[in-house]
């Protein structure tokens, strides 16, 4: 779990103009993190960086809640919705690289089912 990850669109949806730093999270992609997308074990490369998808789930926490209330909370930790990671997930660097904004993101593989 070193790096959190959460989609751009969503964290804006939920931020309601305030800053997306506030959500703590590393990264703001335009991606696909649903669970079907991106399962555990999937690689990708962002800039230089080699990165692996965790099974460690991303979930709202009280500083979440306090930050942006009990309701986008539910919204992001709903079993219903659970598989679209809406909070987010979490990637574990195999190769350090330099990452920059607008970098492009390639997955490179995905677990055999």
């Amino acid at each position: 779990m070193q790096i959190a990850v959460m989609q751009i669109d969503v964290a804006r949806l939920i931020a309601n103009g305030q800053p997306i730093t506030l959500f703590g999270d590393n990264l703001f992609v335009e991606l696909d993190l649903r669970t079907s997308n991106l399962p555990a074990g999937t690689r990708v490369k962002i800039g230089d960086a080699l990165l692996d998808i965790t099974p460690h789930p991303h979930n709202g926490c009280r500083k979440f809640q306090s930050r942006f209330g009990p309701e986008a909370l539910r919204f992001v930790a709903g079993k219903e919705l659970r598989s679209r990671n809406l909070r987010g997930i979490y990637m574990r660097v195999v190769q350090p690289g330099v990452v920059r904004a607008g970098d492009s993101i390639r997955v490179l593989s995905r677990p055999h089912a």
